[in-house]
This record gives structure tokens, C-alpha cells and sequence, in this order.
């Protein structure tokens, strides 16, 4: 449209110049010592315009000259970084249809071209972690960090997830460490952090770093309770596993009201109070619990306090068998109690139905005992013979 307008112009121009010559030629001299030119002042105009025309003309033609390299240089430069957007695509493409060594190839031939060499580099190191090639994995990440700035903590997330990928919890760990040191708030780098450390059993760590998951909203408070619920059951048996009395009462005394009362903590709080004779703290806690709640866990624990009244925990517990006359966690228990009491057959009648509703080793241990005690000789060495083949069947 533009160009029309500048031709429909030019030939009105022409015309009119046409008509004004044809009108009023007009009159021009050009006078220089004895050199003189004499024309119409049509004629005239023409060769001016004619003549600033030309000059134009070459002296755009040397300017487009003298960049005509430059030009030329941007151009292939342009090119060769459109065909390295397309090895890119074609790169990721091949890594995701898990060819990995074809990936590797395509990416790192092209990022010297590259406007994004660090997609280049990411891409090339996971297709080398899936080659089992982590020097190779490791060397592409350098250059990732070196080839982009501002790029530490997308490099440093890739290689975390590549190291716990790959098995290399410590690894991994050094790298989260340091890139929590350089952003402290970053939410995956949080949240990643509190995996290794699970994943490691740091529990300590995993409660550390669990307010800040909290602040940051990279968990739910759902999710944050249930792993302070883990870390603490974790740092227990940790310290049980030690004997570390002091270590799961301090773990214990941290621990809230709410989360004092969930079986996985009081299950191992009962086993350390167990280990240290503290019967009557065991047994209260225990009670305590089965008012409100049940457990088979804890009602097995129950049976494995030394009582000091024994005949008064029967009478206790005896009270759980309503609705749960089938239980063989509770049966099993009852039977102890009895025997304690030496109530034989009280305990050979708990100790068969517990068998008969959940036969295990353990419970055919305890019948035998039993049995013993009354001198029935022939059924305890029956009862011991199919509690060792309970055993060894479940051991294979």
C-alpha cells in the first residue's frame, strides 16, 4: 500500500513538472570563469534530482558493502542457532523415548550454538545417568554451571535428583547442604533435603527441617505431623537399639500430648520401659491407652510386663474380651497372665484359642510351658513340634 502511494505521488510529481515545462520551461545558467552551461529549468530539475538520486544510491551501496560480512556472519549465525533449537527438541525427544546414548549425541553436538546451552547440558547429564556414566553426568553439570549464570540452584536440584537417583544418599546430601546454605528458603530444596534425611535415617535432621517445610507450605500439616511422628518413633528405636535411656526420655518429654497417645511412639516408649523394669509406668500407660483405644500391639506388650500383681492385670485384661473373644494378640496375653498366676488350665484354654485363631510360634511356646506344668508330656512335645514347623515355615 505504502509503495502504491509512493508511485501514485511520483507520477502526479512527473505530471505536474510535465505540465509546468510545457507551460513555463523556465530558464537556467550555470556560469564558472569562462565554463558556462545554459538549459531549461525543467531540464535542470531532472539532472538535480537525477543526480542526488545517484549519490544516494552509491553511497548506500558502499555502506551495505562494507557490512555485507557482518551481515552475513548474523545470518549464519542465526541459522546455526535455529538448527540448535531443533537438535534440542530432537535431543529431548530421544531422551524421553529412552534413547539415551542417541540424546547425549544430538544435545552436546550443537550447544557450542546453543542460546539455551544450559538445557543442552542438564539433558545430556540425565542421558548419561541413565547410561550408568556419572563422570560423564558430573562433567556436564560443570559446564551447565559454568555456561549460564545465576544458574547454581537449577544445576544443584538436577544433580541432587540425579545423586538420589542413582544411589548416592551422601552425595546427594552435600549437594542439598550446600545449596540450603546458598538458599535457605527454597522449597524443593527443602523438601528434597527431608528425603535424603529420611531416606538416611537422620531423624534429628528430618525434625529440623520440618518447621520450615511448615513455613513454606511445601507440605501439608497433615503430611508435616505424620513425619514428626516418624522422626520421633525413629530417634526411639535409634536410642533403643543403643539403650540410650536418656535419648528416648528427652524424645518423650519433646513430644506433645496429642502425639503421646499415638501407638507407633507409645509402642516404643513401652519396649525402653520394659528394658528398664519400669513395670508399673509400662502397664499404667498401657491402661491408660486401652480405655479410650485398642491396640494388639500394646495388648502384646501388656503380657510382657513383669506385674507385681499379676491376678489383678488377668482381671484387667480380661475386661478387653469383650467384642474381641477371637483375638489371638489378646488371647495370647490372657494366657501369660494365667500363667503367671499359675491358673493352668485358665491359660491352656487362652493359649488353644489363641493358637486356633492365629496360631504363631510363640503362642505354641507358651502353650507347651503350659501344658508341661500340668505333666500332659505327650501334648507338650506335640504342641512344641508344631510350633517349630510354624517357625520354619515362616522363616523360609
Amino acid at each position: 500500500m505504502k509503495s502504491l502511494f509512493i508511485i501514485a505521488l511520483a507520477l502526479l510529481l512527473g505530471a505536474g513538472l510535465i505540465w509546468a515545462a510545457d507551460f513555463e520551461p523556465g530558464f537556467v545558467l550555470l556560469q564558472y570563469g569562462r565554463w558556462s552551461l545554459e538549459t531549461s529549468l525543467i531540464v535542470f530539475v531532472f539532472a538535480f534530482i537525477l543526480l542526488v538520486v545517484s549519490a544516494y544510491v552509491l553511497l548506500r551501496s558502499l555502506v551495505l558493502l562494507k557490512q555485507a560480512p557482518g551481515r552475513v556472519s548474523s545470518w549464519q549465525k542465526l541459522q546455526r542457532s535455529k538448527r540448535a533449537s531443533e537438535m534440542l527438541t530432537r535431543g529431548l525427544i530421544a531422551l524421553e523415548e529412552g534413547r539415551w546414548s542417541e540424546a547425549e549425541r544430538i544435545l552436546i553436538r550443537h550447544v557450542a550454538h546453543s542460546d539455551t546451552p544450559l538445557l543442552h547440558y542438564l539433558a545430556a547429564a540425565r542421558a548419561a545417568q541413565k547410561q550408568n556414566a556419572p563422570e560423564r553426568r558430573d562433567n556436564y553439570l560443570s559446564l551447565a554451571h559454568q555456561t549460564t549464570a545465576g544458574s547454581d540452584i537449577a544445576v544443584g536440584v538436577v544433580q541432587a535428583e540425579l545423586q538420589l537417583a542413582a544411589d548416592q544418599k551422601e552425595q546427594a546430601l552435600a549437594t542439598l547442604q550446600h545449596l540450603r546454605d546458598v538458599a535457605p528458603k527454597h522449597p524443593y530444596v527443602l523438601q528434597l533435603l527431608q528425603q535424603v534425611y529420611s531416606d538416611m535415617y537422620q531423624w534429628q535432621d528430618v525434625q529440623a527441617v520440618l518447621p520450615d517445610l511448615r513455613k513454606r507450605n511445601v507440605l501439608a500439616s497433615s503430611d508435616v505431623e505424620a513425619l514428626s511422628l516418624e522422626a520421633q518413633v525413629g530417634q526411639m528405636n535409634t536410642a533403643l537399639a543403643r539403650k540410650d535411656w536418656y535419648a528416648i526420655h528427652a524424645v518423650w518429654q519433646h513430644a506433645s500430648a496429642k502425639v503421646r497417645h499415638m501407638e507407633p511412639l507409645l509402642t516404643v516408649y513401652i519396649s525402653s520401659l520394659i528394658a528398664q523394669k519400669e513395670c508399673v509406668t509400662a502397664a499404667e500407660l498401657i491402661e491408660d491407652f486401652m480405655r479410650k483405644q485398642w491396640s494388639d500391639q500394646l495388648v502384646y506388650q501388656y503380657g510382657l510386663i513383669n506385674m507385681a500383681e499379676p491376678l489383678a492385670a488377668l482381671a484387667k485384661a480380661e475386661k478387653w474380651l469383650k467384642n474381641r473373644e477371637n483375638n489371638p494378640w489378646l488371647l495370647l496375653t490372657l494366657g501369660r497372665l494365667a500363667k503367671a498366676n499359675k491358673l493352668w488350665v485358665k491359660a491352656e484354654e487362652y493359649l488353644t484359642a489363641s493358637v486356633a485363631h492365629g496360631a504363631r510360634g510363640e503362642s505354641y511356646q507358651m502353650l507347651a510351658e503350659v501344658l508341661a506344668a500340668q505333666g500332659k508330656h505327650q501334648q507338650q512335645s506335640l504342641a512344641y513340634q508344631k510350633g517349630l514347623a510354624l517357625m520354619l515355615a515362616n522363616n523360609g
